[in-house]
């Protein structure tokens, strides 16, 4: 076993498509014991977390004839995405969408009575475009980016989301940059929105409301 750090964009279902081994096996070996307690999700990963993988996987080794064309399938693991749509505390229900990125031809849909927007993309796939042709706006979505509630970047992301954190800088250049003050005001309104103590700490109770609110 050798140690890898994780990366933005690693979840251990696309590590272990990408590195050749069972995720399953990967994540309940004990080396990555620490790990699991610290993450519970295996697919909600932070970057610079440690985990354990074996050092040469076995790849499957594939036959080839000569004189002949050979040819080959690779099957490439899927993950679901589940995504709320709402703008200013309406959900978008039945709402037309187009989703660009998931292959050669656009996918459209529309949400469901509660406005979710389900899908299964590949574990290859980085990042997809959301149309609302109703609505002329554009969503894009990076897979594997959510980090886990209690990280910074993870508080953040939620908070944007559902509406509380407004950053003073915008544009895709500050998209990960963190206003350290309209931060703490965001988790006070949210607190306060949840009937929480508006203290601007994530304590648990912050921690499992957050996560409640926003679905993951």
């Amino acid at each position: 076993m050798r140690p890898y750090v994780i990366r933005q964009g690693d979840y251990i279902t696309k590590l272990g498509h990408t590195m050749g081994f069972d995720p399953s096996a990967i994540w309940s070996h004990p080396k990555n014991a620490a790990l699991r307690e610290r993450r519970p999700d295996p697919d909600m990963l932070h970057p610079g977390d440690l985990l354990w993988v074996p050092d040469a996987p076995e790849l499957r080794r594939l036959a080839v004839r000569a004189g002949v064309t050979n040819r080959y399938a690779a099957q490439i693991p899927k993950k679901s995405v589940e995504l709320r749509l709402q703008v200013g505390g309406a959900v978008l229900a039945k709402e037309p969408y187009v989703i660009l990125g998931l292959g050669p031809d656009p996918i459209e849909g529309e949400t469901d009575g509660l406005g979710w927007l389900k899908t299964r993309v590949d574990v290859n796939v980085r990042e997809i475009e959301v149309l609302l042709p109703a609505k002329a706006r554009t969503l894009r979505l990076r897979i594997g980016d959510l980090d886990p509630v209690d990280t910074l970047a993870g508080l953040r992301k939620r908070l944007l989301h559902l509406g509380f954190y407004q950053p003073t800088k915008v544009g895709a250049e500050n998209q990960d940059a963190t206003d350290g003050d309209a931060l703490v005001a965001a988790l006070k309104a949210f607190q306060a929105s949840e009937s929480l103590p508006s203290n601007g700490k994530l304590d648990d109770a912050t921690k499992s409301a957050l996560e409640r609110a926003h679905g993951s």
